[in-house]
């Protein structure tokens, strides 16, 4: 499994950005909008649809979604 590093957003809880380690973190997730939570295997968390974080990192270089814990 892929590991990333995982950000959420400040003021959104439930809002998640998460990196693949081996790609640079992307311009917008600034220290002022987003915190960093860790590097991790997040298959496991609510709402981590490891296909489409797939797809999406592969075009974006990143994968937004929403937790539900």
């Amino acid at each position: 499994m892929l590991a990333y590093n995982l950000f959420r957003r400040k003021g959104e809880a439930d809002l998640f950005c998460a990196v693949p380690e081996d790609i640079p973190v992307p311009a917008f997730l600034t220290p002022e909008a987003w915190e960093y939570g860790c590097s991790v295997d997040i298959q496991a968390l609510s709402g981590f649809d490891a296909e489409a974080a797939e797809i999406s990192a592969g075009a974006n270089g990143f994968y937004l979604f929403h937790s539900a814990s």
